[in-house]
């Protein structure tokens, strides 16, 4: 059975692109109870708070899982707390999730084709 070309399917090629703002941070121990994942929210959230901008960093703690993502406002905050933070965490920038990489195509499909509406509608003024 050949292997079907998967580069047509929507977002498959925008999913391995690097999240802007997000961080992933690995080789954290695994935690079982909801008070361990809210203790190490708290821990996270206050580690990157200086980087966070007016809404501080929002952690996303899975449960039973060795690794956190941390979520900052702008690009510019991700990089300085991923060059400062890097000898406290084993730090990396998220990849976009297929649901995110979707999210971008659209948007950025729907911005062309808004372009394409305004340069005719223009065309007639």
């Amino acid at each position: 059975m050949a292997k079907a070309d998967p580069s047509g399917v929507p977002g498959f090629a925008a999913k391995h692109l690097l999240h802007p703002r997000k961080l992933f941070i690995s080789g954290l121990s695994r935690i079982a109870t909801q008070a361990e994942v809210d203790e190490r929210r708290a821990e996270l959230e206050r580690a990157f708070r200086k980087y966070g901008g007016n809404h501080g960093a929002i952690a996303i703690v899975p449960k039973d899982k060795a690794y956190a993502f941390i979520e900052l406002d702008t690009e510019r905050q991700a990089d300085l707390a991923l060059q400062e933070m890097q000898d406290k965490y084993r730090l990396n920038r998220a990849r976009l999730s297929r649901h995110e990489a979707l999210q971008e195509e659209r948007a950025a499909a729907e911005a062309a084709a808004n372009d394409g509406q305004k340069k005719e509608s223009s065309d007639w003024d």
